[in-house]
């Protein structure tokens, strides 16, 4: 199962390039564990913890494969809860499954993304100036929220908006993306139903168990 890359390289990286002008102000980075407890104060936090990370990655000319994984594993994996977004993308296939079973789904969507953002990030060499707006005026319904984050880069009119999905358990965690209007959690949604009607869920199953 793939996120789909075109959405998550956009995103990726035009968070990373965010970094440039983070650098001198924000690193070292405030965690998100102590930042302010609004969806959209953990949201910048959460931006600057990883920005930072990989900045000083870059920095010690150690950015690897091995340590973009590492890096990956340790800043941006805590911010997501894969759970949540597991259940979302199964829909009603979620209630039929076992513990077990639901963690090997969890396992697949949490290894597609390790693929899709090593390989982004371990990729990033050139840096640009990119300016970086987290709307104030966040949505939130009861434990679930959305924040708006604006990216354009200077000399250019245009800007991206990313819409983040957040929701809180013991505290404020992304499960899900919109860019350009598409859901990330939507589209895995409509690949897991199509596999799962065409080959049925058990067999599904078994692949994935292979891959793993």
């Amino acid at each position: 199962m793939k996120f789909v890359p075109n959405i998550l390289k956009a995103f990726l990286i035009n968070l990373c390039f965010i970094g440039i002008i983070f650098a001198s102000e924000s690193c070292p980075s405030i965690s998100p564990k102590i930042a302010g407890d609004s969806p959209n104060e953990q949201v910048k936090a959460i931006i600057d913890d990883v920005v930072c990370s990989f900045i000083e990655l870059q920095s010690s000319n150690n950015g690897t494969l091995t340590s973009t994984l590492n890096l990956t594993k340790k800043k941006i994996l805590p911010y997501i809860n894969l759970e949540d977004s597991t259940k979302m993308a199964l829909g009603n296939y979620w209630d039929q499954l076992e513990l077990r079973e639901r963690k090997i789904f969890e396992r697949d969507i949490r290894n597609s993304l390790m693929n899709e953002y090593v390989g982004i990030l371990s990729d990033l060499t050139i840096w640009e100036d990119i300016q970086i707006s987290v709307d104030e005026d966040y949505t939130q319904n009861e434990n679930l929220a959305r924040v708006k984050v604006s990216l354009s880069i200077e000399e250019e009119n245009e800007s991206t908006i990313v819409t983040l999905k957040l929701i809180r358990k013991n505290r404020w965690k992304i499960y899900d993306l919109e860019f350009q209007s598409i859901s990330i959690i939507d589209i895995e949604k409509v690949g897991y139903d199509s596999k799962i009607k065409r080959q049925g869920i058990e067999k599904l199953i078994q692949k994935m168990l292979k891959k793993s």
